[in-house]
């Protein structure tokens, strides 16, 4: 009887077979109860346009930090503060999600401070492009420490507070 032997392989064979994983196995539908849309992660809101931007300035700010005392690399740090110089005058034309909370009369003094926070951290550029042209580069990381804390100041100011 040479079936039996035969019979066992074909049993095994699946077992034993590493090609052969959960992976392979179709997924079951999902259950009828199942809700019709997850709810959205905390913190996904959408962001606004002055977040994209200010987050676009954030990114090229925080890899700047990292290099700007090397004065090998001021090609790139220019590159870097030319991407900060432009989403800044972009966010000078929009306003802070945070006006919303504030009464209508004082928005429009809001909105002004706000924009005249963004003519200063624009001319605080202008100042550090002057540095880094020039190989200043000691002189230029001291501005990017005053560029970090004068945001610290004015995300207190204008950055609504965040949702728990």
């Amino acid at each position: 009887m040479k079936i039996c032997p035969a019979l066992a392989w074909l049993a095994a064979f699946p077992i034993l077979s590493p090609a052969a994983s959960a992976s392979d196995v179709p997924a079951s539908p999902p259950p009828a109860t199942a809700p019709a849309a997850a709810p959205a992660a905390p913190g996904s809101e959408k962001k606004t346009e002055l977040e994209m931007r200010m987050d676009r300035m954030g990114k090229a700010f925080r890899k700047l930090k990292k290099q700007v005392g090397d004065p090998a690399q001021n090609a790139t740090s220019l590159e870097l503060l030319s991407a900060m110089e432009a989403a800044a005058k972009e966010a000078i034309e929009l306003t802070p999600a945070k006006a919303e909370d504030i009464p209508e009369d004082q928005r429009a003094k809001f909105e002004a401070d706000f924009q005249s926070g963004i003519k200063n951290l624009q001319d605080m550029f202008a100042k550090l492009r002057d540095a880094l042209t020039a190989g200043r580069n000691d002189d230029a990381a001291k501005l990017v420490d005053d560029i970090g804390a004068f945001e610290k100041k004015e995300h207190k100011e204008y950055r609504r507070p965040e949702k728990d």
